[in-house]
């Protein structure tokens, strides 16, 4: 199999993995770094709620190619639906520079709320929010 057509496989399968999952879509952003030979290659994988349109960062893997952090990628996601270590969160939030001042609500599961802030302000400022989050009961 071609290194492209395994490409697509892979992010085919994260991709139907996600939306099986909770319904969001998957964005893929793959970064260089030319001067990293042992790990050159970074995929940060977005979620993009159906509902709201807000877009978070799911996971970050390094690795050696595209076919390589697909691979992890896709290893930890099915690991992670194994977890016992995570918590189920909910995150009410309201961007500063919404006209409307709309507040949004997102569901993180993550092992603590700090992963949980890290990745809802993963590229994003801080200070342009009003967020709260709260760890759901255990059913």
């Amino acid at each position: 199999m071609r290194k492209k057509d395994k490409r697509f496989e892979l992010e085919g399968a994260i991709v139907t993995l996600i939306f099986e999952d909770n319904r969001n879509t998957v964005h893929f952003d793959y970064h260089v770094d030319i001067d990293d030979v042992d790990y050159s290659i970074m995929l940060d994988l977005y979620t993009r709620n159906a509902r709201n349109g807000a877009i978070f960062l799911l996971h970050q893997t390094r690795g050696t190619s595209s076919v390589d952090v697909l691979q992890k990628m896709l290893t930890h996601l099915k690991r992670e639906n194994l977890s016992d270590e995570k918590y189920s969160y909910t995150v009410k939030w309201i961007d500063r520079n919404d006209a409307n001042k709309e507040e949004h609500t997102s569901y993180f599961y993550e092992p603590s709320e700090r992963e949980v802030r890290r990745k809802f302000f993963y590229n994003r400022r801080e200070e342009d929010y009003l967020v709260t989050v709260e760890k759901n009961p255990m059913s």
